[in-house]
């Protein structure tokens, strides 16, 4: 009995009516302080309170087989991610086994906890790495000690009015199908829904390690897949390759992970 009742706790606590019923409980703390909340701009309090609600509600479990990649469209960028698994990233999710599709030129490929997640990026509008720095995020020095120790936490922007959707009942099949076809987020496989993707789905994933590199270009992916001459050390790659290729090599002997083509086959590696 004592194992039945934990296997229904835990079935109720991954669904999406717990999830529309914990944010209609923080309406409140949607938008701006003392004002109704109709929808749009969620505030710091709003885009909390959904990523409180998804940590309640969602199927962490199986969210946990999705493989992220966080893109870019300058692969210099991408070092200044060496050593910041603690800082939340931007990421697609793809099914296990599924080509990789890339919005960007250049994929890091990582896995951590995912931490919010939509159909399509627009339901989410986190931003971007600075407009969580010094300024709407505190000074300077609290900034620098966030960064230190938790890392830059990002927050979905945007939402609309969850407040009526306390109203729907646990157990009506209506409610239960209104509250699950309603919401944009992915909190379990019933709610991954690719049909609803304009543009890219969209991850925040937190205390994240690399996993590999992931290439587009059909040239920088032949040239790459020709280099097994090149030994995984830095003197090595810093003779034999040139350009992007030996940025391309460093990086991923920095990251200490292969290189990929976005059919998953290793291209090259370190190791």
């Amino acid at each position: 009995m004592k194992l039945l009742r934990e296997y229904i706790r835990e079935l109720l606590s991954e669904d999406a009516m717990g999830f529309v019923h914990d944010l209609a409980a923080a309406s409140d703390e949607f938008g701006e302080e003392g004002m109704p909340f109709f929808g749009g701009d969620v505030g710091k309090g709003g885009g909390r309170a959904i990523k409180r609600a998804f940590n309640a509600n969602a199927d962490h479990e199986w969210l946990a087989t999705l493989d992220t990649v966080h893109w870019t469209g300058d692969f210099y960028s991408m070092t200044d991610l060496i050593g910041k698994g603690k800082d939340e990233l931007s990421a697609t999710m793809t099914l296990p086994g599924e080509d990789f599709d890339w919005p960007l030129n250049y994929g890091l490929w990582i896995k951590g906890r995912i931490t919010l997640a939509v159909n399509d990026q627009d339901n989410l509008y986190s931003g971007f790495y600075g407009d969580y720095g010094p300024g709407g995020e505190g000074t300077e020095e609290e900034v620098a000690h966030r960064d230190k120790s938790s890392g830059r936490n990002k927050r979905p922007t945007v939402s609309k009015d969850y407040s009526r959707y306390g109203q729907l009942k646990r157990g009506d099949e209506f409610g239960e199908r209104y509250a699950r076809e309603n919401i944009p987020y992915i909190l379990d496989q019933s709610t991954w829904d690719p049909s609803r993707t304009k543009s890219n789905n969209e991850a925040l994933v937190d205390n994240w390690k690399p996993v590999g590199i992931i290439l587009t270009n059909p040239d920088e992916v032949y040239t790459v897949s020709g280099l097994d001459y090149i030994e995984g050390t830095k003197e090595d790659i810093e003779e034999f390759a040139i350009g992007i290729t030996k940025k391309i090599l460093l990086t991923a002997l920095a990251f200490g992970v292969p290189v990929y083509d976005t059919e998953r086959e290793m291209l090259w590696s370190p190791k």
